[in-house]
């Protein structure tokens, strides 16, 4: 049913071991057919990823460099980033994906149950699209014409893509623009993948309270992001929250925590079953 997509690249390799680990030991019933990890970075660095590090999921594992989807790449990592997660999904035969950041440690087995109500909406629920997301918000009204005030929750990854509905964004979009996806993508100014998914939806059934509830009643996630550094305590305590599924630190974060801090949160994950992590100090 849920397809799994990470899109790394080569820092990022010592924290994906970790979350393959955690692949592997909470992904069970969610009828994974493939586990697509996309480099975005040069070729080689798929050579550097081992698929036994998913363990007994390694025969899922799809390896795919970013020179196997066409188009002209731009060097800002991040926007190609957003662009082959939406490529990896529109990829995939399964009816859904679940997108992750290298970063993405899952620490609790993921419910089919929790994350669709009995009427198949997604459970993530919706919310008020950032302040710092008004651009990209501008991009899809313009594109779709609509008028689009809530994104698809949580917001972020962990994020759940319905493949077809990826495919006919991507054709609506080449259609709309009369040109290629991955072009469009890199030119368009600050669109977001999620943003502009939400915005497809709204545009498709007139709204997004068809296809996800108005409320959130899934999972919580912890991120920590590079200028939240100040506040890893009240963030660690967050983590311990029953309902959090993931957690994640910023390498930028990661690289100003003290000793400490990164020694807890080590610890958190091994406790969590993660030992993987041991290897992060």
């Amino acid at each position: 049913m849920i397809d799994i997509i990470t899109v790394v690249f080569q820092d990022e390799l010592p924290i994906l071991k970790v979350q393959a680990q955690s692949v592997e030991q909470y992904c069970a019933d969610l009828g994974v057919q493939n586990i697509y990890v996309i480099v975005n970075d040069h070729d080689t660095v798929a050579d550097c990823i081992d698929p036994a590090w998913w363990g007994a999921r390694q025969n899922l594992v799809k390896i795919i460099p970013r020179s196997h989807y066409h188009g002209t790449w731009i060097q800002n990592g991040w926007v190609t980033q957003q662009i082959l997660k939406l490529l990896a999904a529109a990829t995939s035969s399964n009816r859904w994906s679940m997108v992750l950041d290298a970063k993405t440690v899952l620490i609790q087995p993921v419910q089919i149950q929790r994350l669709f109500n009995e009427q198949g909406q997604v459970a993530w629920g919706t919310l008020p699209i950032p302040s710092v997301f008004e651009s990209a918000r501008h991009i899809a009204n313009h594109l779709f014409d609509i008028e689009l005030q809530q994104m698809a929750g949580p917001g972020g990854v962990p994020f759940l893509f319905h493949n077809s509905t990826v495919r006919d964004l991507i054709a609506a979009v080449e259609q709309q623009t009369a040109q290629d996806f991955v072009d469009w993508f890199q030119e368009a100014g600050t669109i977001t993948e999620f943003v502009l998914y939400s915005a497809y939806v709204q545009a498709r059934d007139g709204n997004l309270t068809q296809a996800y509830t108005s409320k959130n009643t899934a999972y919580s996630v912890c991120n920590i992001c590079h200028s939240e550094v100040a506040q890893f305590d009240q963030k660690f305590c967050q983590a311990n929250q029953h309902n959090v599924l993931t957690v994640s630190i910023h390498r930028r974060a990661w690289s100003q925590l003290t000793p400490d801090q990164r020694t807890r949160y080590r610890d958190f994950l091994i406790a969590h079953g993660i030992t993987q992590a041991e290897y992060l100090l």
